[in-house]
């Protein structure tokens, strides 16, 4: 793969695709001294991204993936090579670290399923809640009608979460439970 070069075309095989979001800034915030800058996501984060999923505790992979994962290789080559994948980092902007990562997986009926991770350092300081709504806005220009996940049923702060975004529960499994969010508000 031919990398982009922020926001130029890459390549997979012989197809050219455009970056859907490639280096697009969405917002900025400050936490603490440091600036976070939330953007699109680009193929030549791969590296970057790598060493963001290796610093995570077993304990936030699990709340996350619902399992422990330690190679991340093959889950990072499609987030930067799916077409099929909305996916945003936001980034220290000093040093240009990741710390948290969200994507939209969409599907063939207009809906998404949404993921968000930020490094445990980070947690705690907004950049998870900024994450979701520069989501929400994607998923509005991107024309989806709504947005759904899974979460552990004991991760309270995912679950307020999804209050704050308008969400809800909607089917409750043993551990886990089904929200949806609407994109359009009201």
């Amino acid at each position: 793969m031919d990398k982009c070069l922020r926001c130029h075309n890459y390549s997979v095989g012989r197809v050219m695709k455009r970056c859907p979001l490639c280096g697009r800034i969405l917002t900025r915030l400050r936490k603490d001294s440091n600036e976070i800058v939330i953007r699109g996501l680009c193929p030549e984060d791969r590296d970057k991204l790598i060493r963001f999923y290796e610093q995570l505790s077993d304990e936030t992979i699990y709340t996350r993936f619902f399992s422990i994962i330690r190679y991340f290789d093959p889950y990072v080559d499609k987030l930067v090579s799916s077409s099929g994948i909305l996916a945003i980092v936001a980034e220290e902007a000093s040093s240009g670290e990741i710390v948290g990562v969200a994507e939209l997986v969409l599907d063939k009926e207009g809906r998404a399923e949404g993921g968000i991770i930020v490094l445990e350092r980070m947690q705690g300081k907004g950049i998870g809640t900024a994450m979701a709504l520069s989501m929400k806005e994607l998923a509005k220009e991107y024309g989806i009608r709504k947005v759904y996940g899974y979460i552990l049923a004991d991760n309270i702060k995912a679950l307020r979460l999804v209050k704050k975004l308008g969400g809800r529960p909607k089917s409750y499994y043993s551990s886990m439970i089904y929200v949806e969010i609407p994109v359009e508000d009201g």
